[in-house]
């Protein structure tokens, strides 16, 4: 039988740890090795002497000749990589240029040595950050300047160099935060009657870019959506004739958020005691609007939810309980803003110490600093107090900055506030007042 160019493979099968007997025969003088196409071609074979052995390769089987016929020695595999574990699907880079370290972890069924790399798919690093790598142990380092903020994504990948690559993919966004000298706040003297459009108001929302506001309200389940020529300038705002009725069962409305680029859009629902998820088909366009059939019970925390609030990369979700207790609840988002990866962290903060009743809760970008209002107990009473949270993002190391400031101080106050938003910057703050249906603009001193 002549010899194939396949005459190591039972030396390179020897060390397979896959190979179901014990060992593979060695190729003893006189016997050799083939490489047959199919069984057929296996069964065609003539010749054979003693030790002979073959390969074929339509079901990756090696055979042995033992003089009577050919029995099965092994069975050839590969299998690729595991999945890739250690690496989060977002990361919010440090403002301070603090690095941050991935180290990813993947084994190979077979002992083989595993190669990793990492590819930038979407976005651009730019000035943003720096990737270096040490095998599978890769360094992003965020940029301290406060004009490279931007968004990216990369691809981490692994393969040992046989049966395909294993990759995994995280979204990065460095954003520096702002902080708010609550002490500076300042009233605007400008304001936007909404009663036209609803009654028993509840929140107030703003696309990033602030040309685009939302308000809510229990009477009509639904929010209403305004245009600013200007952003964040409510003198130039004028509603669209745009509304949405919430569907998925949505009986009492109380908070609105939406996700980064407005493509989804959360609803906590007091009445059924749950969060509900919205997707916008253009973004910040709730005419576009329909329901994800995604909805997150909180009852078993929150009784009287009244306000949400996400993190910047929406892996965390914070959910204000009005009273009894007067409480934030924090809620973790295995993949960012998809409410079906929801799950509650056994994380609350409580406010019962600072007084009762609270409205509406703000995050500053980088979730160092927190922003709670409260009704009070009357329409004059309105407070807005400022927290530091030692970690970022996480409410369990939030403390009390003792600083607060009093609504009715900086201007008459129309109502009780229930909804509250910051723009981007920081610059400005806009509270939602019920009873009146009023949206007031103040400035940060920022």
């Amino acid at each position: 039988m002549p010899i194939s160019n396949g005459r190591n493979l039972a030396k390179l099968l020897g060390s397979s740890a896959n190979i179901r007997s014990q060992y593979v025969a060695p190729v003893e003088s006189g016997s050799s090795v083939s490489t047959l196409a199919d069984m057929d071609a296996l069964i065609a074979e003539t010749g054979m002497a003693t030790g002979d052995q073959a390969y074929v390769q339509e079901n990756n089987k090696l055979y042995l000749y033992n003089g009577a016929g050919w029995y099965l020695v092994a069975t050839i595999e590969n299998a690729q990589p595991t999945t890739i574990s250690g690496v989060e699907s977002a990361y919010a880079l440090a403002s301070d240029g603090t690095a941050t370290v991935i180290t990813a972890v993947s084994e190979d069924p077979d002992g083989f040595p595993l190669t990793w790399s990492y590819a930038v798919t979407t976005g651009s690093l730019g000035s943003t950050a720096t990737v270096s790598q040490a095998d599978n142990v890769f360094t992003i380092t965020p940029s301290t300047d406060t004009a490279n903020v931007g968004e990216f994504s990369i691809t981490f990948s692994v393969t040992d160099g046989a049966t395909g690559v294993v990759s995994t993919v995280s979204a990065f966004t460095l954003s520096f935060g702002w902080t708010v000298d609550i002490s500076q706040i300042s009233y605007d003297s400008v304001q936007l009657d909404v009663s036209g459009q609803l009654v028993n108001a509840r929140d107030v929302c703003f696309s990033a870019d602030g040309t685009k506001m939302y308000t809510i309200c229990t009477l009509f389940d639904a929010v209403f959506q305004y245009t600013l020529s200007t952003g964040f300038n409510l003198s130039t705002a004028s509603y669209d004739n745009v509304s949405f009725t919430f569907t998925g069962g949505v009986s009492n409305p109380h908070g609105i958020a939406f996700n980064t680029d407005g493509t989804k859009m959360y609803v906590v629902d007091r009445g059924a005691g749950a969060v509900l998820q919205y997707s916008l088909t253009t973004g910040f366009d709730v005419s576009t609007a329909s329901y994800d059939s995604v909805s997150f019970s909180v009852d078993s925390q929150s009784l009287y939810n009244i306000d949400l609030s996400f993190s910047t990369d929406g892996t965390k979700m914070y959910l204000v309980n009005m009273f009894s207790p007067s409480e934030i609840f924090q809620y973790d988002l295995s993949t960012g803003f998809d409410l079906s990866t929801a799950s509650y962290n056994s994380v609350s903060y409580s406010l019962t110490d600072q007084t009762s009743q609270p409205s509406a809760l703000t995050l500053s970008p980088n979730g160092t600093k927190m922003y709670v209002m409260y009704q009070g107990s009357g329409t004059t009473t309105g407070v807005i107090r400022s927290y530091s949270l030692f970690t970022a993002f996480d409410i369990s190391t939030a403390s009390y900055d003792n600083a607060s400031i009093s609504l009715g101080t900086l201007v008459a106050t129309p109502g009780y506030p229930m909804g509250m938003h910051f723009s981007s910057d920081g610059t400005k703050m806009f509270i939602l007042f019920e009873n009146s249906e009023y949206v007031y603009q103040y400035s940060t001193g920022l």
